[in-house]
């Protein structure tokens, strides 16, 4: 842990429960580039390979998370991963990750990646510089995590981890300064800013920033009116943001205004998302019972019409045999899939259960662009009725497809188990 005389108040002078976790997260950029909206044939590669290293890492030996999300606005995908310890971290590397590596590096490359942990071992510099070169390790310094380290709805909670570099050298005290002060005051300010830590950067006059918010608004409240208005003129003074890494349903307003504060930002979709079952320090510790009730509060329920073309029931059918095939054997966060048909109006109409809004997001990215092509082929679109909590940039994908979308809020309701007969 580095070693930094502060006069921290007593809300961050509680030891870290981090332990002995290591946390890494970064991005990735197809080799190729796109032409407008459409995908070059490496990134479709590069996200089919990260699909599947996800797969893999779930299983992985000391992995008590991992995501993979897709970028908003670039190509690129962000992934992030929590190991229980540097072994873990290194056998990853040693095993699934080079199992991957070769198809992988044929198609992109690592841009930035940042790696915190409370202390970060010469072993695990050397293993990680040799496959990364923009990467940058991260000692923790000080900070605070509230609701005892409980983690926070992940289909609302907005992750943010960003490096920043001194302008000059002999900076870095100052910088720490004003970090120092961000935490002081955030605390009370900032009730929503679950989650505050501080690294210092392994040879170099830089920190890395990690930040935990509940939701969009108390992250658009910091952003606006809380520490980072407060203090962004003395921090700007002396350093400078490398990047900013935005995970989780970051929306439309906020990455505007921040294109407006001149952030390198990189913000992401919910993508695919693995957590240990109990969780973690690094991300949050899970309670199972209560998460239980979350999931089910998070459930979103799709209920949509497709009218066929004159001719074109039997096609339509076809398909939809097909989009249930590909939802049971590549989407686990489809819950239920009933498709019914109406003869006399040529009119398919199904209802979906997704787990959370990651599970919504994975397969409006997957199966639904898949076969969305196919379908307006055939048939007219009806209205769709999202029933559950959307996140915004979700709901502006569904618009952008050309749905006529309805977005509802549970209010009430009860659910009644069948008695066993």
């Amino acid at each position: 842990m580095m070693t930094t005389t502060l006069n921290l108040p007593k809300h961050m002078q509680a030891e870290s429960k981090l332990g002995n976790e290591i946390s890494i997260t970064g991005k990735w950029i197809p080799k190729t580039n796109g032409i407008l909206f459409f995908k070059s044939a490496d990134s479709k590669e590069m996200r089919q390979e990260w699909s599947d290293i996800h797969k893999d890492a779930k299983s992985s030996k000391g992995v008590l998370s991992t995501e993979v999300n897709h970028a908003i606005g670039q190509d690129a995908v962000l992934v992030h991963h929590v190991f229980k310890s540097e072994s873990d971290l290194l056998d990853y590397f040693s095993n699934t990750a080079s199992s991957h590596a070769r198809a992988l590096m044929e198609v992109a490359k690592p841009d930035i990646h940042l790696l915190r942990g409370i202390t970060i071992s010469n072993e695990v510099r050397a293993a990680l510089s040799a496959r990364v070169d923009n990467l940058a390790f991260g000692e923790y310094l000080f900070g605070y995590v509230k609701n005892e380290y409980n983690q926070p709805d992940p289909g609302r909670a907005i992750q943010v981890t960003a490096k920043w570099t001194c302008k000059e050298e002999g900076q870095l005290k100052e910088l720490i300064h004003w970090w120092k002060m961000v935490g002081t005051d955030a605390y009370a300010m900032e009730k929503g800013l679950v989650r505050f830590e501080v690294y210092q950067v392994i040879g170099e006059s830089a920190l890395i920033i990690h930040e935990t918010f509940e939701t969009n608004e108390e992250l658009q409240f910091h952003l606006t009116k809380g520490t980072a208005a407060k203090y962004k003129k003395e921090i700007d003074e002396v350093a400078f943001p490398e990047n900013y890494f935005f995970r989780g349903p970051v929306s439309w307003m906020i990455r505007t205004y921040s294109k407006f504060m001149h952030l390198p930002a990189t913000y992401t979709r919910i993508g695919h998302q693995y957590f240990n079952e109990n969780g973690s320090y690094s991300d949050g510790l899970i309670n199972i019972n209560q998460n239980k009730r979350e999931m089910k509060n998070q459930e979103i329920t799709v209920v949509y019409q497709w009218h066929a073309n004159e001719g074109k029931s039997e096609d339509l059918k076809r398909i939809y045999e097909q989009v249930e095939k590909d939802m049971q054997e590549t989407e686990p966060g489809a819950l239920k899939v009933n498709c019914f048909f109406d003869e006399s109006k040529n009119t398919l109409v199904v209802e979906d259960l997704f787990a959370d809004a990651a599970a919504l997001g994975q397969h409006l990215g997957t199966t639904a662009a898949k076969h969305f092509p196919s379908l307006l082929q055939i048939a007219n679109p009806g209205q769709f009725l999202f029933c559950g909590f959307v996140p915004e940039e979700m709901q502006q994908a569904a618009i952008g497809m050309g749905l006529d979308a309805k977005f509802a809020t549970k209010i009430n309701g009860f659910e009644r188990v069948s008695a066993e007969v």
